[in-house]
């Protein structure tokens, strides 16, 4: 049986996104780091070489070849090293959402209109996050192959979740969850 979810239920999730398994990758940006930061080295070398030939013009005529190879050598290395420099400060981001779990992407993903639902787990098939649930007196299959913060599921135990405009979420039982799983309408 449906219910909705209270502000107070809400908000105990928004504070405890640890004990929430959702997927966070619609609300992430698929690269974070901007093409502005990436050009950082190249054009610190750039500026250099500018700065080297402005300040020092009679070391640069009397050694013209050695500063041009010197200076082409250090703007490709300085570019070679972009792809790295790129994927550490977009990996950053996964790091950093990985360290919090996720908090600000389930702040931007969980919808205000929410209902919870209980679940019972009859069989759950670890290497494929898939198993098989019955909702409602209705047998199903569930899958978290994409979700962050995860936890065991053990067939014949109790799992909330809870559904919103295009979002789902695992409620993890806890103390501070206790009443996702509580509260629930009689059945007939």
């Amino acid at each position: 049986m449906k219910r909705k979810v209270t502000p107070e239920e809400r908000e105990i999730l928004l504070n405890n996104p640890e004990l929430v398994m959702f997927e966070p990758y619609a609300a992430f940006k698929t690269h974070r780091a901007s093409l502005f930061k990436t050009l950082i080295p190249p054009v610190i070398v750039a500026v250099i070489t500018a700065l080297i030939i402005l300040l020092f013009p009679d070391f640069v005529n009397s050694h013209e070849t050695v500063f041009a190879v010197t200076a082409t050598l250090l703007l490709i290395a300085a570019c070679a090293f972009l792809p790295f420099f790129y994927f550490f400060l977009d990996d950053r981001a996964y790091k950093k959402a990985r360290e919090t779990h996720y908090a600000k992407y389930l702040k931007m993903l969980l919808p205000e209109d929410l209902e919870c639902n209980i679940a019972t787990i009859n069989w759950i098939e670890v290497q494929k996050a898939e198993g098989g649930w019955t909702v409602d007196g209705k047998e199903g299959y569930l899958s978290y192959s994409s979700f962050v913060n995860y936890f065991k599921f053990e067939p014949q135990t109790e799992v909330a979740f809870v559904t919103g405009k295009k979002f789902f979420a695992y409620i993890k039982r806890d103390p501070k969850t206790e009443s996702l799983y509580l509260n629930f309408p009689v059945r007939d």
